[in-house]
């Protein structure tokens, strides 16, 4: 018996307050509290597992949002500094997230009522929650044939915070990449963000903002090429002398549009224009 998944158990007895449950090896106890109607001996029930309190194996008739192996975006119920953060899944008990999965610095932590992505793992017949890597997360979002276009807004939240900036997520699965520049506050774990897409990397990774577009005072297409200029690193193989085709292959706009961005940025002087390539001005 195994926490942390459904199963479909055997009804074993009744006490007073509960029902004991059988897999043929192991019981669970099922509150009667919990109980859909009265269970007869033998009767067969679909339940999740978990431990309480006491890390005895206990069974729920709720629905899980989350399970072994699985992730999902899951609420927070609580903070406590000195453990972690809470989260509520569905059962009485909530999911703990160990203060080590968080940021050193507390104002980077979520709030109650933040959603954090989070991955349940079970150690010792006891579950936890943790944040999936940033390589693997990908594969615990549902395919999806949606796609974001620039100037698309989306809703999305904060589960990656790195040097340049941080990473959010639609619950479609959508990676967003908010720059430090791109934005006028900072940011904690598990916020909800309202981003403006302004680059698409692939179908899944794009660039965003939280600026208003005449707050950046670019216009679309410089910020495109400007969103990507960060994207790599800073520096770029093209100025306004590179071939047409490659610039709409790359930026999927006309070469005239191009230098018209490209233009705005170097008078704005976000940019520094060199014989073969284009670097971004104070990119850190």
């Amino acid at each position: 018996m195994k926490p942390g998944r459904r199963q479909t158990l055997k009804v074993k007895r009744e006490t007073d307050i509960a029902y004991l449950l059988t897999d043929g090896d192991e019981e669970a106890f099922l509150h009667k509290k919990e109980a859909l109607h009265d269970y007869e001996p033998g009767e067969k029930i679909d339940v999740f597992i978990y431990t309480d309190h006491q890390n005895r194996l206990t069974a729920s008739t709720k629905v899980n949002m989350i399970s072994v192996g699985s992730a999902a975006f899951l609420e927070i119920n609580q903070v406590k500094p000195d453990l972690g953060v809470f989260l509520f899944y569905g059962m009485v008990k909530d999911l703990l997230l160990f203060k080590k999965e968080l940021p050193d610095l507390r104002k980077l932590w979520p709030k109650p009522g933040d959603k954090m992505f989070v991955r349940m793992k079970a150690e010792e017949h006891r579950l936890y929650a943790a944040i999936p890597k940033r390589k693997d997360i990908q594969s615990y979002f549902p395919k999806t044939t949606d796609k974001l276009s620039d100037g698309d807004e989306a809703q999305a939240w904060v589960v990656y915070i790195e040097e340049k900036g941080f990473v959010s997520y639609t619950t479609e699965g959508h990676e967003i990449f908010i720059h430090n520049d791109n934005t006028r506050n900072p940011h904690r774990l598990g916020e909800s963000l309202n981003v403006k897409i302004t680059y698409r990397i692939d179908d899944k990774k794009y660039h965003g903002t939280l600026i208003e577009q005449k707050e950046i005072q670019m216009d679309k297409d410089a910020q495109r090429i400007y969103d990507y200029l960060k994207a790599q690193g800073g520096t770029m193989p093209f100025t306004d002398k590179s071939d047409k085709d490659e610039i709409r292959k790359v930026f999927s706009m006309s070469k005239s549009a191009f230098k018209r961005g490209l233009g705005a940025l170097y008078k704005a002087r976000r940019v520094r224009l060199e014989k073969d390539k284009t670097i971004l001005q104070k990119y850190d």
